[in-house]
């Protein structure tokens, strides 16, 4: 009877979350492509801009979708005035840009985005989310949420898309892309790719790329069966999960063990880990969990405890 152990990344090899910024033009555009890839994606929305695409963005909420926070208007200047001042307005444009999504779309935002990968989001973001995303390109890694901090968290953002000299092909990008998701197979990590936007927007997205390239890049993505593929809210809280529950101090009684955790604040419900045992049987609120065919128990993070015994 013993031997728990957290099954990283619910399974799979290695995990990939696929990013938008900014919700630019081209993204609405683009949509119906982007739906018919058959992957959720995350929306990191400007709260501003929420209002002049309400109903394509509200299809996105029902399609399954994530919408993450980006601020209310993505300001670019840090604001200046004593350090207080400076805090408030800072965190004045977060709680904005989440209040916006919430009563226009319906959605509590749990992750967040930094506008230009700014350091100065990252302290009043932490206070009202669960994870931060930066721009910094890396790998998180099952087990480890302090390097990268889950308050500025890697991903991959193209470079020179439309400015290198001369600009890249579809051919190229689709290229750089796969090898970003090869790299997290063979890392065995959890890969977050950033896109803006597409070529033919009509709001200057950030190095827009080509549409036929990421879809390419996509589709092969998907081909992968140990790749986990979804939004930075799922994969982020197996990830953080995982953390909390190997932060557990286990204590024993006879046979039995408890292990008990505390979520991080502002995580989301519903959110679950999955778990083997060397022998014995799992138990969660005085019930016997079901020892799932694929390898596993599926555990709930919200009941906070979980039992091993005979």
């Amino acid at each position: 009877v013993g031997g728990l152990k957290v099954v990283n990344w619910a399974g799979f090899k290695a995990a990939l979350s696929l990013n938008f910024d900014d919700s630019n033009s081209s993204q609405i555009s683009n949509y119906s492509a982007l739906e018919a890839l058959g992957v959720h994606f995350t929306f990191f929305m400007i709260g501003n801009k929420v209002s002049t695409q309400l109903s394509s963005w509200k299809q996105a909420v029902a399609d399954g979708h994530e919408m993450g926070n980006h601020t209310y208007d993505h300001t670019s200047t840090e604001p200046t005035g004593t350090t207080a001042a400076v805090q408030a307005a800072i965190q004045s444009d977060v709680d904005m840009g989440a209040s916006t999504v919430l009563s226009d779309l319906g959605v509590k935002t749990y992750s967040f985005a930094e506008p230009n990968g700014d350091s100065w989001w990252i302290t009043p973001a932490a206070s009202v989310n669960f994870l931060s995303r930066g721009v910094a390109d890396g790998l998180m890694m099952p087990g480890n949420e302090t390097s990268p901090s889950w308050q500025n968290t890697y991903c991959f953002l193209i470079n020179n898309a439309t400015t290198a000299n001369p600009p890249l092909t579809a051919a190229q990008e689709t290229s750089t892309f796969n090898s970003e998701i090869d790299g997290a197979r063979s890392g065995g990590g959890w890969r977050v790719i950033l896109v803006h936007g597409f070529t033919g927007g009509t709001d200057g997205a950030y190095e827009p790329i080509i549409l036929s390239a990421y879809v390419a890049s996509v589709t092969y993505a998907k081909g992968f069966p140990d790749l986990w593929i979804d939004t930075m809210l799922n994969v982020g809280a197996y990830w953080r999960g995982q953390n909390a529950f190997q932060a557990a101090t286990p204590t024993t009684s006879g046979t039995t063990t408890t292990y008990a955790w505390t979520l991080p604040a502002n995580f989301p419900p519903g959110k679950y880990l999955r778990v083997t045992v060397t022998g014995g049987h799992v138990s969660q609120n005085g019930q016997q969990l079901a020892w799932d065919t694929h390898g596993y128990y599926e555990i709930s993070l919200d009941e906070g405890s979980l039992t091993v015994g005979p």
